[in-house]
């Protein structure tokens, strides 16, 4: 039984992000929901361990209210009810159920006598890899063979910005494995320490391969992170020592960056297209690009994605002020703003391009602190639990909400099956976070 189980779930793991897959994850998404209500019917899900914790408590209790809350809205609040319940099943409810279905799974998988923790989040950790491996490998066969380095490249999605989620996912994972195994001497990961550091470069390569500005903005702050986890409160080293290994963590997850900075051309009219793009009042060509574009003094006309993103932003906060109870749940709410105000001239299907001001236009301000707030719980814990047992579980989670939930205020990925893997790895990790912090609590 436990086979088909963790196979069902490497495999909805692996194909979440295959694009025209929809059929195929959704039925290995029932398969997988009905086979663990299952376990827990019969009594092989040890759930009773984290339900008795009140910090639990919290982080579900805070996680269905603001369900229930957007349900509500969709309902009573949206401009157009259909529509709002409709992205409010696949888009809040779903994830929802991933996120239980992950509670779920740990919960079986720690009271199973035939695997354990490290197995699951091995079996999870390679059903993304083999993304990342595909990039890699075919990144080099070009540059082998025609001399050019790929970028912009998805492998198996249609776009880099999906298997850029997946990179980053890894790199928090490998990264809470270096911390944890430098501070406890322990693994998670069932590899040796070499192979783990060959893991690191192939996602580090992948994340050149796949060129997202802001994937490797979020990788900066998991080095900086990473490195303050490591040195808080560690007296097992010598200050040299702390000093590289801190260092080292930064600089690696650094490199992206750095390499990004140097071959896309649009960092260099960055700065120059900031003031034009948030004086939207100047040109509407933040709304339409039939419109005139706005130019720079030097004559430079500003357009694209530096000039779009820092405008719908504006256009966001201003939305919001005007109408804070929103005007309706949905990843396309911002579209349905615009054609409130605008009429024709807007986008329907338009995004922010920022999952916390696309909820804050749809669901309202007071949605957007719901959400917060169950992220704060889970960052809570998760800091809590490092503070007192440097639990890898902890690492992982509160580098998951950074490298998420952070990116998710300059970028679209709170929607479709991004959200869903985030949601059933947190609640996996959450699991073990919570029963670890139970099971040390007992001890002493």
């Amino acid at each position: 039984m436990h086979s088909f189980v963790l196979g069902v779930f490497s495999f909805l793991i692996f194909i979440l992000s295959v694009n025209g897959t929809m059929a195929l994850r959704n039925t290995l998404a029932v398969v997988l929901l009905v086979l663990l209500v299952t376990l827990v019917v019969r009594g092989q899900a040890n759930l009773h361990s984290i339900f008795k914790n009140k910090e639990f408590h919290w982080i579900l209790g805070s996680l269905v209210v603001f369900v229930l809350y957007v349900l509500f809205h969709s309902i009573y609040l949206s401009h157009e009810m259909l529509w709002s319940l409709s992205e409010f099943k696949s888009h809040i409810f779903y994830p929802f159920l991933y996120f239980s279905m992950g509670i779920v799974l740990a919960s079986y998988v720690s009271k199973s006598e035939q695997i354990t923790k490290e197995t699951l989040i091995t079996i999870l950790f390679y059903s993304i890899f083999i993304h990342i491996l595909y990039i890699d490998l075919v990144a080099i066969d070009k540059l082998f063979h025609d001399g050019i380095m790929m970028r912009r490249y998805g492998g198996l999605m249609d776009s880099p910005v999906q298997p850029n989620y997946l990179t980053n996912i890894l790199l928090a994972m490998i990264i809470a494995e270096f911390v944890y195994r430098l501070r406890v001497k322990k693994q998670i990961l069932k590899v040796s320490n070499g192979v783990l550091y060959l893991l690191l470069i192939a996602c580090i390569f992948s994340t050149f391969v796949e060129a997202l500005r802001l994937g490797d903005i979020a990788l900066v702050f998991l080095g900086i992170g990473s490195s303050m986890a490591f040195l808080y409160k560690n007296n097992q080293y010598s200050v040299g020592v702390k000093r590289f290994i801190a260092t080292s963590l930064i600089i690696v997850l650094t490199i992206p960056l750095a390499y990004n900075l140097n071959t896309d051309p649009r960092w260099a009219k960055l700065i120059e297209t900031i003031p034009l793009a948030m004086d939207t009042s100047n040109s509407m060509h933040w709304l339409d690009r039939s419109q005139s574009v706005p130019k720079t003094e030097s004559g430079y006309e500003v357009k694209g994605s530096n000039y779009e993103r820092i405008a719908w932003v504006m256009k966001a906060l201003e939305y919001s002020i005007e109408e804070p109870m929103g005007v309706g749940f949905g990843r396309n709410a911002f579209g349905h703003a615009m054609e409130d105000r605008h009429g024709a001239l807007a986008k329907r299907g338009g995004t922010a391009h920022s999952s916390i001001l696309d909820l804050t236009v749809g669901a309202g301000v007071f949605a957007t602190l719901l959400w917060l707030f169950f992220v704060y719980r889970v960052a809570k814990v998760a800091v809590n639990q490092f503070e007192t047992d440097y639990d890898y579980f902890s690492l992982l989670s509160l580098f998951l909400i950074m490298g998420y939930v952070g990116r998710g205020f300059v970028d679209a990925n709170m929607r479709d099956h991004m959200f869903l893997q985030f949601m059933i790895i947190l609640g996996i990790s959450v699991y073990y976070m919570i029963v670890k912090k139970d099971k040390t609590l007992v001890a002493k």
